[in-house]
């Protein structure tokens, strides 16, 4: 019950951050915008389906806590391929021992790769093993597998693992997380919205600000690549198998005429997002660290890198 209550303090704390600064004005209409000025209904989960989410998420706290196989609120092939479930014969998805609770059973973490490869692989190696990974990208100069782990990081507590509008966090939210996947509302969302309300928040779209401005956690190609790997993701369903979960299949057709990491700079309309988005971040200004800078290290490459690797197939 202690882990339980811990998670449960972390994902309340998460949702009262992100919420903290939320205007009633937004609230006044759930409509979106599209790149061409269409004014839409915003695509989030019912309240019903909210509930289930966060009754699953609670569940598989205690499922982990007494070292049963469980799965992040009903997607069981991420319990498998995580190593919260064991993979050893006779396991499957949602059965079997974790290894926590003091079952002392080892974890899939450790047999799932026999032979590690070196250098800059490493890492993704292990991370592409539990979820899709891409030999292409939608985004040029963006990578989608490093966009994943970003957004494993930082997003999935609102809009949950699948992006499917349903984190453990997302019924203490108004308005509600978007459903990520869906093409009928994010395929006619330019790659400068989504950049816009990645970078500097939801104000920055006129937007809800339950959605907080992340351009002081990440760099541009951070976020670059968080677009590419939501482009991947338009229109695919929650997985009922692990090959579904490790191959999803994606709608999106790139707009034409549409900015990308590469051609960003060129355009007057980012350029100008830019110098506002700046301007609204905490810590910015003359002399100051620009988000637009980029700092070497790690995963993290240069756009022109990123597209030299995916014509090589990643």
């Amino acid at each position: 019950m202690q882990q339980k209550n811990r998670i449960k303090w972390a994902v309340a704390l998460g949702a009262a951050i992100a919420a903290s600064t939320y205007s009633g004005s937004f609230a006044e209409t759930e409509r979106c915008r599209l790149y061409d000025g269409t004014k839409v209904v915003c695509p989030v989960r019912t309240e019903a389906e909210l509930e289930a989410a966060a009754a699953a998420y609670d569940d598989e706290a205690e499922l982990m806590s007494s070292g049963v196989s469980g799965s992040t609120y009903g997607v069981a092939p991420f319990d498998y391929l995580t190593g919260v479930g064991k993979r050893t014969e006779g396991t499957t998805p949602s059965r079997g021992d974790s290894g926590y609770g003091g079952k002392g059973g080892k974890t899939e973490l450790w047999d799932r790769v026999e032979k590690p490869a070196e250098g800059e692989s490493v890492y993704n190696q292990w991370t592409n093993n539990w979820s899709p990974a891409f030999k292409t990208t939608l985004v040029p100069g963006a990578d989608p597998n490093e966009g994943k782990q970003w957004y494993y990081v930082y997003c999935i507590a609102c809009h949950g693992w699948g992006l499917q509008g349903d984190g453990p966090s997302a019924s203490e939210i108004e308005p509600r997380p978007r459903i990520l996947t869906d093409g009928d509302y994010m395929n006619k969302k330019s790659n400068l919205q989504l950049f816009t309300v990645i970078k500097g928040g939801g104000e920055e779209v006129y937007l809800s600000s339950s959605m907080p401005a992340w351009g002081n956690l990440l760099q541009d190609q951070d976020i670059w690549n968080v677009v590419a790997w939501i482009r991947m993701m338009a229109d695919t369903k929650p997985p009922k198998t692990v090959e579904e979960y490790l191959n999803p299949k994606t709608t999106f057709k790139p707009i034409a005429g549409d900015i990308d990491a590469l051609t960003a700079n060129q355009s007057d309309d980012f350029n100008d997002a830019q110098e506002e988005t700046e301007l609204s971040l905490a810590g910015r200004g003359e002399g100051a660290l620009k988000g637009g800078g980029y700092v070497r290290g790690g995963l993290r490459k240069q756009p022109e890198e990123v597209d030299a690797k995916v014509k090589k197939g990643f």
